[in-house]
């Protein structure tokens, strides 16, 4: 839906977004995709860098999955630096990852043996900063501790 054609309702929301985020924001750099039609409906013309994206399948199959996978490769790709891959099931396929330009000599790998280790590799990765990306693999959050 093209800017002029949004309904009021979504004008407000927008700019009730804006003056709730105030001018001490700093303008973030963004990743663009280089197509226009989705890096004009993103804040900023991309995918804004350090922050955090999520990136999921249309279903629970397997194909759905990889595509998730292989799409946030292929965002990854694009960025400069190692990329930090934490999974729980030593599934990915590294040819398929070279293949939207993600090659074997950017990723370092964190076998996790639970998702609640993925995410904690995940967030301390995060925090390193030195990353090009950090990509954490999980089949489904819970709110629950332990």
């Amino acid at each position: 839906m093209s800017v002029a054609a949004q309904s009021p309702a979504v004008r407000r929301l927008r700019e009730q977004i804006r003056s709730l985020e105030g001018s001490s924001l700093r303008a973030r750099a963004v990743l663009p995709f280089g197509v226009a039609t989705i890096d004009r409906r993103l804040p900023g013309g991309g995918l804004a860098l350090g922050a955090l994206h999520e990136v999921a399948g249309g279903g629970n199959a397997a194909i759905d999955g990889a595509a998730a996978a292989l799409f946030a490769a292929g965002i990854a790709a694009r960025t400069k630096g190692k990329v930090l891959w934490c999974v729980t099931r030593q599934d990915l396929f590294a040819p398929a990852l070279a293949q939207v330009g993600l090659g074997p000599d950017r990723v370092i790998y964190v076998d996790a043996c639970d998702e609640k280790s993925v995410l904690a590799c995940f967030e301390e990765a995060v925090r390193h900063g030195g990353l090009g990306a950090v990509v954490a693999e999980v089949a489904r959050l819970s709110m629950t501790s332990s």
